[in-house]
């Protein structure tokens, strides 16, 4: 039935003739009043909720999935299928608001509570050097023979000279108050020793900074005492983003499209929601009231693009031969001009990069790794919608990037998804059966990238996919033949929350959760790639796997790896497990070092400048091996002699 939008006065001038409707949300039953004509992802979006976007809204991924009531505009697409759409299922980014409506939106097209990683290792410092310092001042009060202005007193309290001070208007519109109303006993603020940054009534009690971990999907940050180095409170949250695409080059394509306007304030008002969600866990713990101006100093570490993005930067060169960005090494900046909401003039450091698709994050993971400190040589991995590689030790360091693509954050799989509340995070076969672990422990609505690598190393150790990935077992209850070929069913429909409890489908099989020959492909595409990556690598400078002293494995997905069975499918290399060691987030740890550490900070410059970047699109080893690559595990079984000997086992 198609509903008559309301028509409100504001708009009934020629000019301004437009319509406004009303779209409800379920299950969160949120209602919002849009413009005829705004897309139901845009509305979605105003409402408060997330909905899957790989493709940045572009309609080729098919994950915004949603069930409409009422008259909208969508044109066809084949990521429907013609019962689904009878039944009322339209892509949202392609949906465009011409009645008022009900939306429903099914767990799977979701962004719901995600499994983010927030724990780091919180190195102790010798050093503790950051990047403001707190003065306090008992300042001489004026007399008729003393009779210096406030700065000036201030100068000559500090030990400086006339003129020596440098100070913000807003800063010295302040001092003539806080001075008097202190009786001239005051903190100051200091970048270095001559930038006045800020004042305060008598001595101050806390010393706060913020590290900032800026990633493509999520967000982390923590408050930092600077006195201390300790770790006072953490906040994290999806990067909101989303809604402009899953991975950055669509979201670089975003801003083609666009401006790039609309990323930005998205991004700055996440790390904004963060700031304020640690205000209140801090008053909630009783701790002191923090207010955002009593945090002075911050150190972000991101990839290139998040950077770009957060400083309302033009990305396009990164994305474009010869992927040059526009800075990789930001200048510092004041919070107030970026629009991070903490004490204006404080400085936003930003951890510097090493090229388009080697970032300030992995800087910050090689700093927390202290790869670029130690004699031994060893190999970082950071695995996401790009994979990013670095190889060296104290003497040198050689990086590169692949584009790994969305596969392990559940893109281009058919039930892929991030690692959220409903996801199948680990699996096992059992004699044929299944038993599977999900996030939160309730039914499964898909599978994250740890529960899918488990899945294929599991299906090929039991020889339900030979391989090529193909899937083999035909007398097996759970192959069946679906419309892209076979598919291989991981959790029945009444196992499963997929739309349970809103539409009968008489297939029987919507609901189920699967996974298809071209899933399996993608991930395979994915898992080669930083195979292959790593391993020209060592190839450039005559060393192989075997050489390495140690493994770091960075982030958020390789964080729930088990690395026996990313041997299994070729994802990692075939050595002891003892090589191997997770840094959890290694960019939030390097964050904090450099938040807290000169010494830190110029180790960051220092790793930028000895780091040799690799682009491998332009080398054919790189695409030798990536072939190779493209087997379970690997062309060559015999780089995987743990792997070879499991097979004859079980064989």
């Amino acid at each position: 039935m198609q509903l008559v939008g309301r028509q409100h006065s504001i708009f009934r001038t020629p000019y301004f003739n437009r319509m406004l409707y009303s779209v409800t949300f379920f299950p969160k039953n949120s209602t919002v009043e849009v413009e005829g004509g705004t897309t139901l992802l845009d509305s979605a979006a105003k409402a408060g909720i997330s909905l899957n976007a790989v493709c940045g809204g572009e309609g080729k991924c098919g994950k915004c999935r949603v069930i409409v009531e009422g008259a909208v505009d969508s044109p066809d697409t084949a990521l429907i299928n013609p019962l689904d759409w009878e039944n009322g299922y339209r892509l949202a980014c392609q949906c465009k608001v011409r009645s008022d409506l009900i939306v429903f939106v099914p767990h799977e097209a979701q962004v719901g509570e995600h499994k983010i990683l927030t724990t780091f290792h919180v190195a102790e410092l010798s050093d503790l050097s950051p990047l403001v310092s707190w003065r306090y001042l008992d300042l001489p009060l004026p007399t008729l023979d003393d009779n210096l202005g406030d700065l000036e007193r201030i100068e000559r309290s500090l030990g400086l000279t006339h003129g020596e001070l440098d100070a913000p208007l807003e800063v010295l519109r302040k001092l003539p108050d806080v001075i008097r109303s202190s009786n001239w006993n005051v903190s100051v603020v200091l970048e270095g020793k001559h930038n006045l940054i800020d004042i305060r009534p008598g001595e101050c009690l806390r010393e706060l900074g913020l590290a900032v971990d800026i990633g493509t999907t999520t967000v982390v940050a923590a408050l930092i005492d600077m006195r201390t180095g300790e770790v006072l409170s953490q906040a994290s949250d999806y990067n909101k983003q989303i809604v402009c695409g899953e991975d950055v080059l669509s979201r670089i394509a975003f801003c083609e499209d666009r401006s790039v306007e609309r990323p930005q304030r998205l991004v700055l008002d996440t790390v904004n929601t963060l700031i304020s969600k640690i205000q209140v866990d801090i008053k909630a713990r009783e701790e002191f009231n923090l207010t955002g101006d009593d945090i002075s100093s911050i150190s972000v570490a991101g990839n290139t693009t998040m950077i770009h993005l957060l400083l309302g930067l033009d990305p396009r060169g990164i994305r474009y031969d010869p992927y040059v960005p526009l800075t990789n090494l930001p200048p510092i900046m004041r919070a107030g001009d970026v629009g991070i909401e903490i004490l204006p003039q404080a400085p936003v450091y930003f951890v510097p990069g090493r090229a388009s698709y080697v970032g300030g994050d992995i800087i910050a993971d090689v700093l927390a790794s202290e790869l670029h400190a130690s004699q031994e040589t060893s190999l970082l991995i950071d695995v996401g919608t790009n994979g990013e590689i670095v190889l060296g030790n104290r003497d040198w360091m050689v990086a590169c990037s692949c584009s790994a693509g969305p596969a392990f954050e559940g893109g281009e799989v058919a039930h892929g998804m991030r690692a959220m509340m409903g996801a199948i995070d680990s699996i096992q076969l059992k004699e044929g059966e299944i038993e599977y672990t999900t996030i939160g422990g309730g039914k499964p609505i898909g599978i994250c990238g740890s529960g899918l690598i488990d899945l294929i190393a599991e299906m090929f150790k039991n020889g339900v996919v030979d391989k090529k990935g193909r899937i083999q077992d035909l007398t097996n209850p759970r192959v069946r033949m679906g419309d892209e070929g076979s598919e291989f069913v991981v959790a029945w429909a009444e196992e499963t929350a997929v739309d349970s409890g809103r539409l009968d489908f008489p297939d029987g099989r919507r609901g189920d959760i699967i996974i298809t020959d071209n899933d399996i492909h993608n991930i395979i595409l994915t898992k080669a790639a930083v195979y292959a990556a790593a391993s020209v690598l060592l190839k450039s400078v005559d060393l192989a796997f075997e050489d390495l002293s140690q493994v770091f494995v960075a982030g958020g997905f390789g964080n729930y790896l088990d690395i026996g069975k990313a041997t299994v499918i070729g994802l990692l290399p075939d050595l002891p497990e003892n090589k191997f060691v997770f840094l959890g987030n290694g960019a939030l740890a390097g964050a904090r070092l450099t938040l807290l550490s000169e010494t830190k900070r110029k180790e960051a410059n220092t790793i930028h400048e000895r780091m040799t970047y690799f682009e491998l699109s332009t080398t054919q080893a790189f695409f030798d091996e990536f072939s190779s690559s493209l087997f379970l595990p690997h062309t060559d079984i015999g780089k995987f002699p743990t792997v070879r000997k499991l097979l004859e086992r079980s064989g």
